[in-house]
């Protein structure tokens, strides 16, 4: 679940979140594309649109001995690319807490700004060979830009649960593989 902090920014003090199993699961995969895909660690951006996210997967990369990794905030990712990007949305509920028909306050109050079109615009197209978006799809169903994209993510068979996911793998794969397989994960 997600956890609230104050994050001291340029702009003043941010009531912020973060949340631990999406800052394990980033680790995860992170270790996966880098240890076991031969991936250099400069070629992946992790983004999240909370400083307290960005700032806990920091810490936690260093704990893992990965120390020039790039953690940006979605705002500040914006004009820049990388092959591989890991998007952590953060914000998640217990399915028994999620709305069948959410009222616009319910979803402001729930997804925060993880609505917001033109971050999620700014988010999804920073990755050149492969994207992969961590998150409570039955939380980001309540909003009806991330439905239409988990759809999408659905019909092409986009859509692993967190437990499939990175995949358990012997050897290292050819970068072309990676990128065609990271496509096909969300």
């Amino acid at each position: 679940m997600e956890d609230y902090l104050t994050v001291s920014t340029e702009e003043g003090n941010d009531q912020s979140c973060s949340n631990k199993a999406e800052v394990k699961k980033v680790v995860e995969v992170f270790k996966h594309i880098v240890s076991k895909e031969g991936v250099n660690p400069r070629s992946v951006n992790i983004i999240s649109q909370y400083n307290a996210q960005c700032h806990a997967i920091k810490t936690a990369l260093l704990e893992s001995k990965f120390i020039n990794s790039n953690v940006h905030t979605v705002v500040a990712s914006q004009g820049g690319e990388w092959d591989y990007v890991i998007f952590s949305t953060v914000r998640s509920l217990p399915d028994y807490r999620i709305e069948p028909n959410p009222t616009h306050g319910w979803c402001k109050q729930n997804l925060g700004f993880i609505t917001d079109e033109p971050q999620i615009n700014v988010a999804l197209s920073r990755a050149r060979k492969g994207l992969v978006i961590i998150g409570n799809r039955h939380l980001l169903n309540c909003d009806a830009v991330w439905k239409s994209l988990l759809e999408l993510y659905w019909r092409r068979s986009c859509v692993v649960d967190a437990k499939d996911f990175p995949p358990h793998l012997k050897r290292p794969r050819k970068k072309e593989e990676l990128g065609r397989r990271l496509g096909n994960f969300v």
